[in-house]
């Protein structure tokens, strides 16, 4: 059996000195606060912005949600979004997707201030990843990095095989992975829908890490023995008897006896992204205050 890559206790210790620094913060006055913007109707957005709101309430910080109705315009809704970016008791802001149909996403998100984008999707924050700047990184991007870095596995000069290319994972890893900094230094692939010899390729790394939103995909015909998998699939899926279960991108029934270690979902990557998220409010923080 594969070791098991658990992300709850690395998490639970990050989670404890996020609170130590929220607390020292709330002492002189700052409370640090983060906003959630809605403009839809997803149930897996009301299901995430749970997620944050509870997590926020674990380590002392403030939760503020923005709800707009079908009826806002990309106009308005970039206007309020600059009242917010105006607004110091506001640290970081998150805009939910997908939004009304209507609505000019580039517009939006392009609208947030890069000082407080904790979800690193602005232009601004994108590009200096690319430069290897402090900046803010994607939450699941940096909780795919996290779990490998303090889980002592060493990736310098490893071949990191990285199967999806969004700007919310794959792009933002592989650049993270490549810079010139410690828990980097990767050689990175980075496969999509448009590969060719895609098993060769993700049999061949010696990390694969698997960010598609394809339920079961990477089979033993992927892996290596030597491997190491970093599944950051969360998929919905049903069982016989219509009960909901939580699928990864990795066939782990197939795979676990295969590898060398993998994450499980969930509770491998996830625990991390909630870290990695309240870390950059924490950076929104300091941007702000200093």
């Amino acid at each position: 059996m594969a070791k098991l890559l658990k992300g709850g206790p690395i998490a639970k210790s990050i989670r404890k000195e996020i609170k130590n620094k929220i607390s020292e913060y709330i002492s002189n006055g700052i409370i640090p606060t983060l906003g959630v913007l809605i403009a839809g109707d997803d149930a897996a957005v009301e299901v995430y912005t749970g997620m944050i709101e509870r997590n926020c309430g674990r380590v002392g910080a403030e939760f503020k949600l923005y709800r707009y109705g079908e009826d806002i315009t990309t106009e308005k809704l970039a206007d309020e979004i600059t009242s917010i970016n105006n607004d110091p008791k506001v640290h970081g802001l998150i805009m939910m997707l997908p939004m009304w149909p209507n609505i000019n996403e580039k517009t939006i998100l392009n609208s947030i201030s890069p000082d407080k984008d904790i979800d690193g999707v602005h232009p601004i924050n994108a590009g200096k990843n690319v430069m290897g700047e402090e900046t803010f990184i994607p939450s699941t991007a940096q909780a795919s990095k996290d779990i490998l870095n303090y889980s002592d596995i060493d990736i310098t000069g490893k071949h990191v095989v990285i199967l999806g290319r969004s700007n919310i994972v794959g792009k933002p890893l592989a650049n993270l992975l490549v810079q010139k900094a410690d828990g980097a230094n990767a050689t990175v692939t980075v496969c999509h829908s448009r590969t060719k010899n895609l098993k060769e390729l993700c049999s061949s790394a010696d990390v694969l890490v698997a960010a598609i939103g394809s339920p079961n995909f990477i089979t033993e015909k992927f892996t290596n023995p030597d491997q190491i998998i970093v599944d950051v699939g969360m998929n919905e899926s049903k069982d016989e008897e219509g009960n909901y279960l939580l699928l990864g991108d990795v066939d782990f029934n197939s795979v676990a006896e295969k590898v060398a270690a993998i994450t499980p979902v969930p509770g491998g990557v996830s625990p991390l992204t909630n870290t990695a998220l309240l870390n950059n409010l924490l950076k929104a923080v300091k941007i702000q205050t200093q």
